[in-house]
C-alpha cells in the first residue's frame, strides 16, 4: 500500500507539473481569504473505541481483524464482553446524533499516545472495559491499523497541498459561504461502525480502511466532511425559507444532495484542470443518488449543474429545485 501511495503522489505532482505549463489559469475563483486547516490524528483510544463500535455492529468483525498477535482464549473473552458491552449499550445509538456517543467521542479526544481512559470524562463501566482490552489491542492490532490510519493523512495532506486551496475556493463559491476558521479536528480510524463510513459535526471521524475513502477520493471526502461545519448553512437556510414560503417538507435532505453534488463536482473538475485526471465523483461511483436521492437527479443535473455554470443564481437555483419537490 506504501508503494501505491508513492506512486500516485508522484504521478499527481507530475501530471500538475505537466498542466500548469499548458494552462496558467486553472481556477477562475479568487484564492480563498482563509485556508482551511486540518489538525490530523490516529488516536489510540479513539481507534480502540471505533473497533469496538464496529465489532458490536457486525457479527464475527473481531475474528476477521488483521491480528500481529492471535489472543489467547482469556484474552478472546475479554474482548468478546467488550463487544457484548458495547452492543448492549451504544450499537444501536447513532455516532453522531446520540449525545451519549459525541460525549464518548469528546471525551476520547485526548493525547493520541494515551492508552489508559482512567480519569476522562467517561461513565466508570466504559472506562473498564476500554482498560481491560487496551493491552490486548496494543499488542495485536495497533500497529497496523495505526499505519493504515498514517498513511491515509500522508495521502490526504499531499493531495491538500496540491489541489486543496483550489477545491476550497470552489465550493466557497457555489455554497457561498466560508469553511472554519479555526482547524477542523480529523480523527483517523480505520472503521467508524457506520455503513455511511465518515460522520461530521464540529470534528470528523474518517476511515482510513474503506477503499472508496481511498486513493483521489480522499480528497473529496476530506472536504465533503469539512464542509458539513456550517459550509452549507448559506444552501440550507435558502432551502428551508423556500420550503416554508411553498409548504414543502425536504424529507429526503435535498441540501445534502446538493453538498454531495457540489463537492464532487469541483473536486472532478479541479483534478481535471490542474492535473488532466479523469475522476468520478464519490456519489456517482458508489451509488449515493440511488439510495433515496433519486429524486433529485434530475435537478441536480437541469438546475443546479447551469448554476454552477454560471446560468443563474444561487436562490433561483434553490427555487427552482424547491418547487419541484411534492407539496405536503
Amino acid at each position: 500500500m506504501k508503494n501505491l501511495l508513492a506512486a500516485l503522489l508522484s504521478l499527481l505532482v507530475f501530471n500538475s507539473a505537466s498542466a500548469a505549463t499548458t494552462d496558467e489559469t486553472t481556477s477562475s475563483f479568487s484564492a480563498p481569504a482563509h485556508r482551511v486547516t486540518f489538525e490530523f490524528h490516529s488516536a489510540f483510544l479513539m481507534n480502540l473505541h471505533h473497533v469496538l463500535v464496529d465489532a458490536a455492529v457486525h457479527d464475527g468483525k473481531l475474528e476477521t481483524l488483521p491480528w500481529q498477535e492471535k489472543p489467547s482464549a482469556a484474552e478472546w473473552q475479554t474482548l468478546q464482553n467488550a463487544v457484548t458491552f458495547y452492543r448492549d449499550n451504544y450499537a444501536k445509538r447513532s455516532l453522531l446524533f446520540d449525545k451519549t456517543m459525541t460525549d464518548i467521542k469528546v471525551a476520547l479526544s485526548v493525547d493520541d499516545t494515551r492508552r489508559d481512559a482512567t480519569g476522562l470524562n467517561l461513565p466508570p463501566d466504559l472506562i473498564a472495559v476500554l482498560n481491560s482490552v487496551a493491552p490486548i489491542y496494543a499488542r495485536g492490532l495497533w500497529s497496523i491499523q495505526d499505519r493504515s490510519n498514517q498513511l491515509w493523512i500522508q495521502q490526504a495532506k499531499s493531495l491538500d497541498a496540491l489541489y486543496g486551496a483550489e477545491v476550497q475556493a470552489g465550493i466557497e463559491h457555489y455554497l457561498q459561504h466560508g469553511f472554519p476558521l479555526t482547524p477542523v479536528r480529523d480523527d483517523v480510524v480505520v472503521e467508524t461502525g457506520d455503513r455511511r463510513g465518515a460522520y461530521t459535526d464540529e470534528q470528523t471521524v474518517l476511515p482510513s480502511g474503506r477503499a472508496d475513502y481511498s486513493g483521489l477520493a480522499t480528497l473529496e471526502m476530506l472536504y465533503h466532511e469539512a464542509s458539513h461545519i456550517n459550509v452549507t448553512d448559506t444552501l440550507s437556510d435558502a432551502i428551508d425559507a423556500r420550503l416554508k414560503a411553498t409548504d414543502r417538507s425536504d424529507k429526503f435532505q435535498l441540501w445534502h444532495a446538493v453538498q454531495f453534488y457540489t463537492v464532487g463536482k469541483v473536486v472532478q473538475d479541479v483534478y481535471k484542470q490542474r492535473a488532466n485526471l479523469d475522476y468520478r465523483p464519490y456519489a456517482d461511483k458508489n451509488g449515493v443518488y440511488q439510495r433515496g436521492w433519486s429524486i433529485f437527479v434530475p435537478s441536480l443535473n437541469d438546475i443546479w449543474l447551469p448554476y454552477m455554470n454560471g446560468k443563474s443564481t444561487l436562490q433561483e437555483a434553490v427555487t427552482a429545485m424547491v418547487d419541484k419537490l411534492p407539496a405536503t
